[in-house]
């Protein structure tokens, strides 16, 4: 039945893609490895607030586009993920598209070494414990185990796999590319309450966390990274060296850019050598 599953989905993905005819603008840049960026979203406890993410998402697509340049890699597909909603592309079958990418994306996250229940939302919970089962989660040494194998390749299930293979067939991919900002919070001098703040204010910290996801089309390999940024006393370094007039909202651009140029070079070296190696 499982098979059936897969070789269904399969031809399900073909149909998909074949029907968007979504548009391939890098087309012609062939230098370095194919990305294809899935997808950019939230699955953390906590919501991101929408600006939060619009924010990390255009540093993220500039690091790439920099990179670009530099020969080390090419952007594939589209770039659909930077705005906000599906109606607008009006390409037939986008959200369907949209849907298998987020669960490639949730699968990655699930499988990876580094994945707390605890601290995801409702919607990765539920996902989490449909592929891996709830009894997996009260089981001690599994978790244990499982936290070993940080910093070293695994692999998404076998339908996600067989679906990764076919978006990297369509898209001349080499890899997927997924990033899961998980917590973005600022504290601001005079308040505490982030869904307060204007972020036109001058904030006392800054705390960005983000994972990373980089999915070798081919074989369904995964390499996980993390960035952490807890920018209390940083944020002196950053006003002395952009001006003591910098907002939060300046400052979170800021550490944005910063965390997006990390993930792609890590991206490009150690994900990639982890990858090449196997497991």
């Amino acid at each position: 039945m499982e098979l059936i599953r897969i070789v269904s989905l399969s031809l399900m993905m073909t149909l998909i893609f074949t029907s968007s005819v979504l548009a391939k603008p890098f087309e012609g840049k062939t230098s370095g490895v194919g990305i294809f960026v899935g997808e950019v979203a939230c699955y953390g406890e906590h919501e991101i607030r929408p600006e939060f993410l619009a924010t990390f998402k255009e540093q993220l697509w500039q690091a790439l586009k920099d990179f670009e340049s530099k020969g080390k890699l090419h952007t594939v597909g589209d770039d659909q993920w930077l705005g906000n909603g599906n109606a607008a592309s009006g390409f037939a079958g986008i959200i369907r598209v949209n849907t298998v990418l987020r669960d490639i994306h949730m699968d990655a996250i699930a499988y990876g070494p580094s994945f707390a229940k605890e601290s995801a939302n409702a919607q990765m919970i539920h996902y989490a414990e449909r592929a891996l089962g709830e009894d997996y989660f009260w089981d001690d040494e599994k978790i244990a185990a499982r936290k070993k194998l940080i910093g070293k390749p695994y692999h998404i299930s076998p339908k996600m796999t067989n679906a990764a293979k076919t978006v990297g067939e369509e898209y001349d991919a080499d890899y997927l590319l997924f990033c899961n900002l998980v917590d973005s919070d600022i504290q601001l001098k005079n308040s505490i309450f982030n869904a307060s703040t204007t972020l036109s204010e001058r904030p006392k910290q800054i705390k960005v966390a983000s994972y990373f996801y980089l999915i070798d089309t081919k074989t369904g390999l995964v390499y996980e990274g993390y960035n952490f940024s807890d920018k209390t006393g940083q944020i002196l370094n950053l006003l002395g060296q952009y001006g003591k007039a910098m907002t939060a909202q300046n400052l979170l651009q800021c550490m944005f850019e910063v965390q997006s140029k990390r993930i792609v070079e890590d991206m490009c070296n150690a994900g990639q050598k982890v990858l090449a190696k196997g497991n």
